[in-house]
C-alpha cells in the first residue's frame, strides 16, 4: 500500500489527527508520576533585551512541560557547561513552574563538557518518579502527552518486562511526513546493522484503516513493539538503572549510537520496548541550527497559547540558529555514525561489524547513497576520496577504540584473579595458624 502525499494530507485532516483533539474531553488533570529530563548545551542564545528571549529553545520546551494537562512530578534541566542565556532563563522558569503550577525544576550545571549521555545519566539519578521521559532541549511536547503515555503505560504494564514507550518526534512540523510499513518500523536491530527511524512517519498500516485503536473514544493508536529507544521516550526508572543507563564510552563529536547501544542494553536483559504512533503524543522538534526549511501542519501551540508562541515563528528561529548542541558538520556525522554503529555491533557479534564495514562503505563511499545525508540535506562530500578518509578512520579509530577497552577488561580481569590468589593465600596462612593454637593449647592441656 503506497500512500501519496495527497493521501496523507487528506488522512491528517481527520479530527482525531490535530494535535488538540482531547480539548474536546474533560481531563481530569491527575498529577503524573513522570519526571522530565532535558540535556542541554548553549540552546538559549538570546538574552532578556531580545524580543526573540521567549523563543529561546529551552524555554520553549520547558513551556510546553509545564502546558501538560496532566503535571509532570518534576522538570530536570541538566546544562552540559553552556555559555549562554541558559541559567538565567531556567532560573526564571524555575519562578513560574512553582509559583503557578506546583512544580519543582532541578537545574545542574556540569563544570566542563561531558555530553549527553552522561548529562541524561545525572537527571535519572536525580528524578524521584517513577517514570523518565528523556527529549531535547528544542523539542516541544502536544499537551496531552503525559496524559495519554500514563494510559497507554498503564496498559502495557501488564507485560512484566515492559521498560520503554517511544513517542513520536516530526522535524519542524505538527504531522508526519510519510507513511512506512510496520516491518520497516520494527526492523532496527543494530547486532546486524541494519536501522529504521520513527522520525516524521507513521505507520502505513494505521492509515485507512479503523481497527487500530487501543482506546478507541480518545483514538489513541495500538503501541508496536520495537527495538529502539531513538532519543524521545519515557522510561521505567528502576529498568534504566538495571541496565546501568545511558553508555559514557563514546568519544566522538557527536555521541552518535547512544540511543542504540542503550537499546542494546535493554534488550538483552529480556526488556520490552513500545512505540505510540500518532499526533496527540508528539513532539515538534525545532531541529534547532539545521537548515532544514519551515513549518508544516497545525501551529497548535499558537492557538494553545492565544498567540503568545508560534510553532512557525520558533521553526524560523531554528533555522536561522547556529549549531550547538550535538549538531555538528556533515562529515562529523558520518564519521561518529560509521564508528557509532561498528563499535555496538562488533562487541556483540564480529561477523556482522565485518558485514557492516563493507556495507557502509558502499552505501557511504562508493554510491553516496542520500540516506546518508538525510540530516544534512543542503550538504553532501562530493568526492570520493575524501569520503573514502572519513570511512577509513572512523573503522580504524572504532578498533582502537574496543582494543582499549578490552586491554581494559583483561587487567580488571587480571586484577581480580590476582586479588583471589592474595585472599587465598591470607585465608590459608590463618587455617594454619589457628590449627597451630589448637595444637598448642591441646599440649598445654
Amino acid at each position: 500500500m503506497d500512500i501519496s502525499e495527497e493521501q496523507l494530507k487528506k488522512e491528517f485532516q481527520k479530527d482525531f489527527f490535530n494535535p488538540l483533539y482531547l480539548a474536546k474531553f474533560k481531563i481530569s488533570g491527575k498529577p503524573s508520576e513522570i519526571s522530565a529530563i532535558i540535556p542541554t548545551y548553549n540552546r538559549c542564545p538570546f538574552d532578556k533585551k531580545s524580543p526573540d528571549y521567549f523563543y529561546n529553545p529551552l524555554y520553549i520546551c520547558v513551556k510546553a512541560l509545564l502546558l501538560q494537562k496532566s503535571p509532570l512530578k518534576e522538570i530536570i534541566v541538566v546544562d552540559d557547561c553552556s555559555n549562554d542565556n541558559t541559567k538565567e532563563v531556567v532560573e526564571e522558569l524555575k519562578k513560574e513552574a512553582y509559583s503557578t503550577k506546583g512544580i519543582e525544576i532541578k537545574y545542574f550545571k556540569n563544570a566542563e563538557r561531558k555530553g549527553s549521555s552522561i548529562s541524561r545519566n545525572i537527571g535519572a539519578k536525580n528524578a524521584g518518579g517513577k517514570y523518565l521521559f528523556f527529549l531535547d532541549d528544542d523539542c516541544v511536547p502536544t499537551p496531552y502527552l503525559t496524559f495519554i503515555s500514563d494510559i497507554v503505560i498503564k496498559h502495557l504494564e501488564k507485560d512484566k518486562n515492559f521498560a520503554v514507550l517511544v513517542l513520536p518526534v516530526y522535524n519542524r512540523a505538527s504531522y508526519p511526513s510519510k507513511a512506512i510499513k510496520i516491518e520497516d518500523l520494527t526492523k532496527t536491530f543494530f547486532k546486524r546493522g541494519t536501522a529504521s527511524a520513527s522520525f516524521n512517519s507513521i505507520p502505513e498500516e494505521y492509515l485507512l484503516n479503523k481497527n487500530i485503536f487501543f482506546n478507541n473514544n480518545l483514538k489513541i493508536f495500538l503501541p508496536i513493539k520495537v527495538y529502539q529507544t531513538w532519543g524521545h521516550f519515557i522510561i521505567d526508572r528502576s529498568k534504566y538503572l538495571d541496565v546501568g543507563g545511558f553508555p559514557e564510552f563514546a568519544t566522538w563529536p557527536n555521541k552518535a549510537g547512544e540511543e542504540q547501544e542503550f537499546a542494546c542494553r535493554l534488550i538483552e536483559n529480556a526488556y520490552s520496548l513500545y512505540y505510540l504512533p500518532g499526533t496527540k503524543a508528539a513532539s515538534f522538534h525545532g531541529v534547532y541550527g539545521a537548515k532544514l526549511g519551515g513549518f508544516s501542519g497545525i501551529d497548535w501551540l499558537l492557538k494553545l497559547t492565544n498567540g503568545k508562541f508560534s510553532l512557525a515563528k520558533f521553526s524560523r528561529i531554528c533555522e536561522s540558529g547556529k549549531s550547538s548542541g550535538n549538531r555538528v558538520n556533515v562529515r562529523d556525522y558520518c564519521y561518529s555514525r560509521i564508528i557509532a554503529v561498528f563499535s555496538i555491533i562488533y562487541k556483540r557479534n564480529m561477523k556482522e561489524a565485518i558485514n557492516y564495514a563493507k556495507l557502509s562503505y558502499k552505501e557511504f563511499v562508493v554510491e553516496k547513497k542520500k540516506s546518508w545525508f538525510s540530516m544534512h540535506p543542503n550538504e553532501t562530500i562530493k568526492s570520493r576520496e575524501e569520503r573514502e578518509k572519513i570511512w577509513y578512520k572512523a573503522i580504524d579509530d572504532g578498533l582502537k577504540l574496543l582494543l582499549k577497552t578490552e586491554e581494559k577488561k583483561i587487567e580488571k580481569l587480571n586484577h581480580f584473579i590476582t586479588s583471589l590468589k592474595v585472599r587465598g593465600r591470607i585465608e590459608a596462612e590463618e587455617k594454619e595458624n589457628k590449627l597451630k593454637e589448637l595444637l598448642q593449647m591441646i599440649y598445654n592441656e
